[in-house]
């Protein structure tokens, strides 16, 4: 007798639900199925700067070759302090830049290609519940899809999550120009008090296109006048880069939810990825990586322990969240810190004269190999107890860690 494949929506086409698409897809084992609301390929507002963690992730997906040709290589960062200190950074790797009207479409095509369906212009409105209170599918604009599991991948923010804490909002505005001086592999970022301790950018893209953005807490005091604020950060710090340059396109602008926590990340026949999960780094607002990493957890989780009639186990989605736990939340630490460092006058000082020192590049390489092997440690650890077989002890375990 033939048993029917347990079928998965993931909604959702970015990052995180593109690549747990191709994750599950690759398997063979899951009917799968994306929903978005866009047609593809589609603009998107981000900085689209992958970091090494982001391409780490895409060459665990067999998609590292498939951007090669058409990505911007960031290798130096030239860094503006609040008090006005300069540092130009040279740690020894490098980051692209994949704009992501590119890096979004490229992974959910490859999914396609492994078997997925993608169905755009698919606009989900809610989850379908059954009289328990279990996920069982979608509810769109078209009509209703049954499905035994749902991946929320639907972005920042999201109209499924179940996390109940305030959110803490970041908003971004951004634009793009060709023909400035600035092409080649150098990014900026500019710490500007105006900011509050977040930041503004300048990346390079392929086709001599930079882009160039701000990032700012949503109840700065200077939040209410974003595009105001954003020609005087482009006046001051890139105006004369700017001034022969062509626009592309309009202004755009995005909030993004940061956090320095996993909430609720899953249940039975539902699970969150990305920044549907508020998956963001509360320093840098860098979703991208986590996002990418993110949907392919979700994915091994799945394909290690979802059954059709009984979902995730307690035990399995307690994994679930402390496997992101582990790999994210010491950069997410880090990152939190820097930004209320950047907010206090003597940090900014001290920041400043460490920024113009050589010291600079030393501590970035420091840290990032602290807390990368920190995290590699933990999440192995983490994976090995997962692994381990589901006993009456250890799904206590499971259903404590999973109320935390």
């Amino acid at each position: 007798m033939h048993m029917r494949k347990p079928r998965v929506i993931v909604v959702g086409a970015g990052p995180a639900g593109g690549a747990c698409s191709l994750s599950l897809a690759r398997t063979g084992a899951f009917e799968v199925l994306v929903l978005d609301k866009s047609q593809y390929p589609r603009v998107k507002v981000c900085g689209s700067g992958l970091s090494p963690h982001a391409l780490d992730v895409l060459v665990k997906l067999g998609l590292r070759e498939r951007f090669a040709p058409q990505h911007g290589v960031i290798d130096t960062m030239l860094v503006r302090g609040p008090e006005g200190g300069e540092q130009s950074l040279h740690a020894g790797i490098e980051a692209w830049v994949v704009p992501r009207v590119e890096l979004d479409h490229g992974i959910v095509r490859a999914a396609v290609e492994h078997g997925a369906e993608l169905r755009e212009g698919t606009k989900v409105l809610e989850l379908l519940r059954d009289p328990a209170g279990q996920v069982r599918g979608v509810k769109a604009e078209s009509g209703d899809i049954e499905a035994d599991l749902v991946i929320c991948a639907d972005g920042s923010p999201s109209r499924f999550s179940r996390d109940e804490l305030p959110k803490t909002t970041i908003r971004t505005i951004m634009g793009w120009w060709r023909g400035t001086p600035y092409n080649g592999r150098t990014a900026h970022m500019v710490w500007d008090r105006r900011l509050s301790g977040y930041y503004a950018w300048m990346f390079p893209e392929p086709g001599e296109v930079v882009n160039i953005g701000l990032t700012i807490p949503e109840n700065a005091p200077e939040a209410g006048r974003l595009k105001a604020l954003f020609q005087e950060l482009l006046d001051e710090h890139w105006g004369d880069g700017l001034r022969d340059a062509e626009q592309v396109g309009k202004w755009m602008g995005h909030p993004a939810v940061i956090t320095n926590r996993v909430g609720p990340v899953a249940e039975a026949h539902a699970m969150w990825v990305g920044e549907a999960a508020r998956l963001v780094s509360p320093g840098t607002v860098e979703g991208i990586g986590f996002a990418l990493e993110s949907g392919c957890i979700a994915a091994d989780v799945v394909s290690r322990h979802f059954q059709s009639e009984r979902g995730l186990s307690m035990l399995a989605t307690a994994s679930y969240r402390a496997r992101l736990a582990a790999s994210m939340l010491p950069k997410f630490w880090a990152g939190e810190a820097l930004a209320r460092g950047v907010q206090v006058p003597q940090v900014r000082r001290m920041a400043d004269r460490l920024v113009h020192s050589p010291i600079g590049a030393w501590l970035d390489r420091t840290i990032s190999t602290v807390l990368g092997d920190n995290r590699r440690e933990v999440a192995a650890r983490q994976a090995a107890d997962a692994e381990r077989p589901n006993s009456d002890a250890r799904g206590a375990v499971g259903s404590r860690a999973s109320s935390h």
